[in-house]
């Protein structure tokens, strides 16, 4: 089955992980290669990042793996508070298809929502594809913002970001976490990132990842599988389970193969075909 990566980054000096070096042992590009060829991914939404000095220059780094690799689909990264007109002009010309915004509390999510508010049709215009790091506290000051953005598709990144379990919570306290987070599914135009398990685990080596299975499965029932998406989230993964663990989020057992194709490919396809 061809896969799609809804969610990965590419770093030009590595990911910095948890070892102060990248855990991918090496090249990320070179490396990443080689794994897409063994799993058969021909598609990779990367992830746009420059929220530190380390990572400055991230977004020109993407736009020129870009330019010579035709399954690299770039997000440039987009502080909380927005960017001027000009700069969301320069992002198509410049190969990007859409945006990656990081929003980790509420503070952060009321300055982009307020600037949404004067730019939605500016963004809508200009990019393909929202990608929101958004915690629940976030993302329940969201709805109005993304309501306006009805003509791109929105995908919040990591299961909506529940933060570390010890053990699997029960399905209500799971619904009770992740309530900002599915008040959205009533938005056609916004998905979910079945990516970065190992961040819902603690430790987040604990593979399979058993405490991420209720908030899987909400995200099932709420979204339904047409707008779920598969991500690696290579190479800070790296620094908790091995790439081929990635392929088997827990909580999908029950789908059928087209949807299971839907997820873990078709559902990227169709987002950047809008574009």
């Amino acid at each position: 089955m061809p896969r799609a990566d809804a969610h990965l980054h590419l770093f030009a000096d590595g990911y910095p992980g948890r070892y102060g070096r990248s855990p991918a042992g090496g090249d990320e590009l070179a490396i990443y290669q080689t794994l897409r060829r063994e799993h058969d991914i021909d598609l990779a939404l990367v992830v746009g990042y420059e929220g530190g000095p380390e990572f400055a220059g991230n977004n020109r780094h993407l736009a020129r793996l870009a330019a010579d690799h035709d399954w690299i689909a770039p997000l440039a990264y987009l502080p909380a508070t927005g960017a001027a007109r000009a700069w969301l002009d320069r992002l198509r010309p410049a190969g990007f298809v859409g945006v990656a915004a990081y929003l980790p509390d509420a503070a952060s999510a009321d300055a982009f929502a307020a600037w949404v508010d004067t730019a939605a049709g500016a963004l809508t215009e200009a990019a393909g594809v929202l990608s929101l790091n958004a915690t629940p506290e976030a993302a329940g000051r969201l709805g109005r913002a993304l309501a306006a953005l009805d003509g791109c598709p929105v995908l919040l990144s990591h299961l909506g970001l529940p933060g570390p379990h010890p053990s699997a919570p029960t399905a209500r306290a799971a619904a009770d976490r992740l309530a900002p987070l599915t008040d959205l599914a009533r938005l056609p135009h916004v998905g979910v990132k079945l990516s970065a398990l190992y961040a819902v685990s603690d430790p987040a080596e604990a593979y399979p990842h058993d405490a991420a299975r209720p908030f899987v499965e909400l995200l099932l029932e709420r979204f339904g599988p047409r707008r779920l998406y598969w991500g690696s989230d290579y190479s800070p993964s790296l620094d908790h389970v091995s790439f081929a663990q990635t392929l088997h989020p827990v909580g999908l057992d029950r789908l059928r193969p087209d949807e299971a194709a839907d997820v873990f490919g078709g559902n990227l396809r169709r987002a950047l075909d809008r574009r």
